[in-house]
């Protein structure tokens, strides 16, 4: 049976809850309505999660696996990326709070981990980390390690789905199709957009090594979930376009990410509130 997990204890095991107290509560309670009210992944659960980053996801996972489950959670990404915290720090706190006990942080590929660990997991997550691969090729290589099913019995997926429902959506979804399209020309990306895969080409990767999706569906992100205008954000910027001018020169393939990238400014004059105004896009949800 999955646990009620309490939202404002595991906020307040974040590295500083105060100064980020409103951002994150609503990561937080994002991550709770898809692990606890959608996949209810049940106490005493052997969890392995891939691309953890800071850990936001991983709380959520250590409190819903309680006292007798246990999470690794396996990311290559570089300890002193991310900002204000790098990644080092914020796994740090939270390995050293009352939840770190269920937990370990593995920093090493995901293959590799997988290739070389005995463990057989009940459930691979991966919530909000396969935008961050460098390529398609990546993606398929990981589920096809986990295509025998030898080392986990459950894969559960929750990714952006480059769908909008609402108009406020809109920007959002093409400011992440214009910066995959950019990082594809920039081999040292260290974007949190370098492959923006659809749902749809996910389930044909996963369809192609024989894996089928189970329970799926589309989910509403709360308001005050910022990556939308996160994204978007960076994507109006000015800075955008020199790194395309940059990355890509002065050829039909700039020419076509610059097009995306005024559709979203566009989409962002809509809004009453401009950029601010912005929502994030639909999150797809599968059980594989």
């Amino acid at each position: 049976m999955a646990p009620n997990i309490d939202l404002d204890y595991l906020v307040s095991l974040y590295i500083d809850p105060h100064k980020q107290l409103p951002v994150a509560k609503t990561q937080c309670l994002h991550r709770i309505h898809i692990i606890q009210d959608i996949w209810a992944i049940p106490a005493g659960s052997k969890v392995l999660e891939i691309g953890p980053g800071q850990g936001d996801c991983t709380l959520v996972l250590a409190a819903a696996v309680g006292e007798q489950g246990h999470v690794d959670a396996v990311d290559p990404c570089d300890l002193d990326y991310g900002s204000p915290w790098t990644v080092g720090q914020a796994q740090a706190h939270i390995a050293a709070g009352p939840l770190g006990r269920r937990i370990s942080f593995i920093q090493a590929d995901p293959l590799a981990h997988l290739a070389a660990s005995a463990t057989v997991y009940d459930y691979v997550v991966l919530f909000h980390c396969l935008w961050y691969f460098d390529s398609p090729a990546r993606i398929a290589a990981l589920f096809a390690a986990l295509a025998p099913k030898t080392h986990v019995k459950n894969v559960l997926i929750a990714e952006w789905a480059l769908e909008a429902k609402l108009p406020a959506q809109v920007p959002h979804v093409l400011a992440a199709l214009a910066r995959a399209n950019l990082e594809v020309h920039n081999p040292a990306s260290q974007a949190n957009i370098r492959t923006a895969a659809s749902p749809a080409w996910l389930k044909g990767c996963l369809g192609g090594l024989g894996l089928g999706v189970g329970r799926e569906e589309m989910v509403l992100p709360p308001e005050g979930l910022l990556d939308g205008i996160w994204e978007v954000g960076s994507v109006v910027a000015e800075g955008f376009a020199k790194d395309v001018a940059r990355y890509c020169g002065d050829g039909g393939q700039a020419l076509a990410i610059l097009g995306i990238r005024e559709a979203a400014v566009a989409a962002v004059r809509g809004l009453q509130a401009g950029v601010d105004g912005v929502r994030s896009m639909q999150v797809w949800v599968a059980e594989i």
